[in-house]
């Protein structure tokens, strides 16, 4: 039993059905910024001041926040007050702050990196205004992050793991509504420190886990 698009569908309401959100190859710095003035309605400077460390087209999430959350009223009241009549500056578009926020939950929820600090400019690319129409399989994109993380994490070098971990709590629940609990020291002639080892290939080996028959008080 696995997880499958079926269950995103049901459990998370992400579509699974339409167009995959593939982005491919390598995009140049011109390319990426013109897609960022599209949709954020800022210049190449204010994309620059949003990047990581000023490198690669990956945007801090702790900037994005800084720069909109809590500001948008002070913003535009600066803005309209401070200008004489008729050169009034346009006031953060309600676009550019809906781009933002979808940004913001590829880059915490759904798409996560380990370091949970940045998201990927190239997001952007899905909510240009010429595809607005396409309905993009959120869903399939998800389950392909899950996996892939699943199987890094796996590895003997996994350290972290970082993806929608609702997805998996929410199939869990769903499909084993009842676990086993944890064994506690009192339930087993096992050292403390085996319970952390619990059904792993080195407790096996190394003899560190135990069997006990005994019946939990």
């Amino acid at each position: 039993m696995t997880l499958s698009l079926d269950d995103i569908q049901h459990l998370i309401g992400l579509s699974a059905d339409s167009d995959v959100p593939i982005i491919e190859g390598s995009w140049s710095l011109p390319k990426l910024v013109e897609i960022f003035k599209k949709n954020i309605y800022q210049d190449e400077n204010f994309f620059n001041s949003m990047k990581t460390g000023g490198q690669g087209n990956f945007l801090s999430l702790v900037k994005l926040v800084n720069f909109y959350a809590g500001k948008l009223e002070k913003y535009n009241d600066n803005i309209q007050n401070k200008r004489p009549d008729g050169q009034k500056k346009k006031a953060i578009s309600a676009l550019s702050i809906a781009c933002t926020y979808m940004l913001y939950v590829l880059g915490t929820f759904l798409l996560p990196v380990k370091k949970g600090s940045y998201v990927s400019a190239r997001y952007l690319y899905f909510f240009e205004k010429d595809k607005a129409n396409i309905k993009w399989s959120w869903g399939s994109a998800v389950l392909l992050h899950l996996f892939h993380n699943l199987g890094a994490a796996s590895r003997t070098e996994g350290k972290q793991f970082a993806a929608y971990t609702t997805l998996l709590e929410s199939w869990i629940f769903a499909y084993y509504p009842k676990l086993h609990g944890i064994i506690k020291e009192q339930q087993s002639d096992a050292p403390e420190y085996c319970t952390r080892l619990c059904g792993t290939h080195r407790g096996h080996k190394e003899g560190l886990i135990t069997t006990s028959t005994r019946t939990p008080s």
